[in-house]
């Protein structure tokens, strides 16, 4: 798993699965951890999003790691 900081709490990942975004509370609403299938963070909708939250980025990574 490669993790690139892209800006405050924004960080694109590249795993065996492919690559996708993660954007933390200072970037959502409600103060969580989402991700997203996409390789930039202005391509990050709702459309594209996996649809949980996390309270940490550990706990995204982790969960991003099961499927």
């Amino acid at each position: 798993m490669k993790v690139t900081k892209l800006g405050i709490g924004i960080y694109k990942v590249v795993d065996n699965q492919g690559t996708w975004i993660a954007k933390g509370p200072n970037c959502n609403e409600g103060g969580y951890w989402n991700a997203y299938d996409c390789d930039n963070e202005d391509d990050c909708c709702t459309d594209n999003n996996w649809g949980n939250s996390f309270k940490t980025f550990k706990e995204l990574k982790k969960f991003s790691q099961s499927f």
